[in-house]
């Protein structure tokens, strides 16, 4: 005889409802992307309005600078009350993604000239998705060197944008991100994320029970986790073959204090036709899709909305933390835990409101990234102390150079107390030579 029986299945979920979905999308775009996005809506929904075009005029990045300098015409009108014209940077005419990561490694990393070999050979057997397509141990011994001192350089390429290509494949991936966005403890989050990579049909309500967390503690775990890409070039991509650049936010002194200014030039002249939408929202047949696409240009305003505010709040925090940068070009330890916890923000919140933005100060185009600096004590970033290293290489006697113990005692002295071993890696990532040699150069 039939037994009839009832099965009750329980799965925690990342369920995502289209607006918040929406939102997230919007937050991770920079003033271009979204310029692009709104195009395109507006060929398919009629309801969404866009003024004419302002004409802006592009201008080319020089090659052999990271960062444009612009004219002092330019400097003054920036200072004036009015708002400051918009300065658009052109990367290198088809600038490809090897390209784009030599560039970074070449003005973004502190490499020896052989490591630099290195990063441009990982970077050129990158595969498809952004994975290094070779074995280390290979790489090593084409340029006879060891595996260790690849993979240091490897993971160097991992923190440029886009970031992660050089993993080995997705797990690595998966537990950079975890490094870089998690905001919850790093251990339950690499639990998790080999739970689900080695499964081959995974079972959320067993992994849970396994890792004997609490329920609410898991699901914040999973949703942090279902946020993550799963390979480098996922979201990657570029317009027109070329990459641009935009300042999408403006930084202005007025008196003592720094000011954040929106760039808002384009997104500004977005709006919902009111007067289209009432004169065919009577038609019974229209009116079902005119609706439709009504709540679809309102959706994307308010994300918009939501999108300028956080990143306004973030580059406010960002101005605060900093302000020895934009007065003297030294960097404060800072991370993107700090500024979400600030505005008890989720981490992967404030990592989309950074991710490939830039701000202009000065007449120079600053990526958002710059600003975030691990520290080596209270209130010092490492770039702090290797700007005092150079300083104390620069000044000394060349005929009696600093070793690395003279060096950790004159910056203990300035109340900065690091390890010799520290003050070697330093050193050398700054591709200064030892005191011996240094004294040779002399000779």
């Amino acid at each position: 005889m039939m037994e009839l029986k009832h099965n009750l299945n329980l799965n925690i979920g990342l369920m995502l409802t289209p607006n918040v979905d929406l939102s997230l999308k919007i937050l991770a775009m920079n003033v271009l992307e979204i310029e692009e996005k709104l195009k395109e809506l507006s060929e398919e929904n009629p309801i969404i309005k866009i003024e004419d075009d302002i004409g802006i005029q592009k201008r080319a990045i020089d090659d052999n600078r990271k960062i444009k300098e612009i004219s002092e015409s330019f400097k003054e009108r920036f200072s004036n009350d009015e708002s400051a014209d918009i300065l658009e940077a052109t990367v290198a005419d088809e600038e490809t993604l090897m390209q784009s990561l030599s560039k970074q490694v070449k003005f973004e990393c502190d490499l020896s000239e052989k490591d630099e070999q290195i990063a441009n050979f990982i970077i050129y057997n990158l595969d498809e998705k952004g994975f290094l397509d070779m074995d280390v141990a290979e790489i090593a011994k084409k340029f006879e060197s060891s595996s260790k001192r690849v993979n240091d350089v490897r993971k160097k390429i991992m923190e440029l944008e886009p970031i992660g290509c050089g993993s080995l494949n997705t797990l690595e991936f998966l537990q950079f991100q975890a490094q870089i966005y998690g905001s919850f403890d790093s251990e339950l989050i690499n639990r998790l994320i080999k739970e689900l990579h080695f499964a081959s049909k995974p079972n959320i309500k067993k992994i849970k029970e396994k890792m004997g967390i609490e329920d609410s503690l898991f699901e914040k775990i999973f949703d942090e986790v279902s946020n993550f890409s799963l390979y480098p070039l996922e979201n990657y991509a570029i317009f027109d073959n070329r990459i641009y650049v935009e300042p999408d936010v403006y930084i202005k002194k007025i008196g003592s204090k720094y000011v954040a200014v929106l760039n808002e030039k384009n997104l500004s002249r977005v709006n919902v036709d009111e007067e289209l939408y009432k004169e065919f929202v009577k038609d019974s047949d229209a009116k079902e899709f005119l609706d439709e696409k009504y709540k679809q240009a309102k959706q994307f305003m308010i994300a918009i909305a939501h999108r300028n505010k956080t990143l306004l709040k973030t580059v406010n925090i960002i101005l605060e933390k900093q302000r020895s940068f934009f007065e003297k070009g030294v960097l404060m330890p800072l991370t993107r835990k700090d500024i979400a916890d600030e505005l008890q923000f989720n981490v992967s919140t404030i990592t989309r409101a950074v991710s490939n933005k830039y701000v202009e100060f000065e007449g120079k185009i600053i990526p958002l990234k710059r600003f975030f600096s691990f520290g080596v004590g209270e209130n010092v970033s490492k770039d702090f102390v290797k700007n005092l290293i150079r300083g104390i290489v620069d000044k000394e006697d060349k005929n009696e150079p600093f070793n690395d113990d003279d060096i950790k005692e004159l910056l203990a002295k300035q109340g900065i107390n690091i390890t010799r071993r520290t003050v070697t890696k330093y050193r050398k990532e700054m591709n200064i030579p030892n005191s011996r040699v240094r004294r040779c150069q002399t000779i």
